[in-house]
């Protein structure tokens, strides 16, 4: 429960510092979306599987995110980073942990009730 909550406000606080920065797009908003649909996935038992399943989806994409940030830093021929896309960098690591963390997540399991 606690990863999830990690997940979430990592999730949200990353894309929330992508529109403030590199301005609107869909790409913060889908994530923001997929933040308060693990979020509700706390309350609603029924929604686990799949937000395990986006949470996983959402730490792939970050961790290519990062990649392709890195490899655009190299241009030039020498290493460069802005410190706003230092900033991303620093928190699209923590969304890709904290989404590939989801792969040890458990399922909620229904309660078993005897006759």
């Amino acid at each position: 429960m606690l990863a999830r909550l990690f997940f979430s406000i990592c999730t949200a606080v990353t894309s929330l510092s992508s529109l403030v920065i590199f301005g609107l797009s869909w790409w913060p908003l889908l994530f923001l979306a997929l933040a308060s649909f693990v979020i509700l996935s706390l309350y609603f038992k029924s929604l686990d599987y799949i937000a395990i399943l986006l949470a996983r989806i959402c730490g792939a994409l970050a961790l290519l995110g990062l990649a392709l940030l890195m490899l655009a830093a190299t241009v030039g021929g020498s290493f460069h980073l802005s410190p706003s896309n230092w900033l991303m960098a620093g928190l699209m690591l923590t969304m890709s942990l904290s989404g590939l963390s989801a792969f040890f997540w458990q399922q909620a399991e229904p309660p078993i009730t005897e006759e």
